[in-house]
């Protein structure tokens, strides 16, 4: 196992990494933090929630539900029944661009600043 690794091998590694890490940290401090969040259930906007309030929201389908979180402006699926529960693992999201998505239940939510919305074309 030694001697699967050259020197530069880990070079190119350890390059990597501290390019990853740094870009990590300039979208953490370029992103800004978002204060309101879609929600979207068969990609039609249901609702818009104000990250700024406390609270919890709870969505219901035809295909399950999904409670999401809103505390200290930031913003989580807390439960969800569906098989995966991949969106309730996706953690706490806060920053602009960034989405929270449940499949199985077609909700996506998206971190938006104030109003405006992303426009792709106009």
């Amino acid at each position: 196992m030694a001697g699967w690794f050259r020197k530069k091998d880990l070079i190119l590694c350890g390059v990597l990494l501290v390019a990853g890490i740094i870009c990590w940290l300039v979208m953490r401090l370029v992103l800004p933090t978002g204060n309101t969040a879609d929600v979207y259930i068969d990609d039609k906007l249901v609702q818009t929630i104000d990250m700024t309030v406390d609270d919890t929201y709870e969505f219901n389908t035809d295909r399950g539900s999904n409670t999401v979180v809103v505390k200290s402006g930031k913003i989580s699926v807390g439960d969800a029944d569906c098989p995966d529960n991949v969106c309730v693992n996706m953690g706490w999201k806060s920053r602009r661009g960034e989405t929270i998505t449940c499949l199985p239940h077609k909700l996506v939510i998206e971190i938006q600043c104030g109003r405006e919305r992303d426009i792709d074309v106009q």
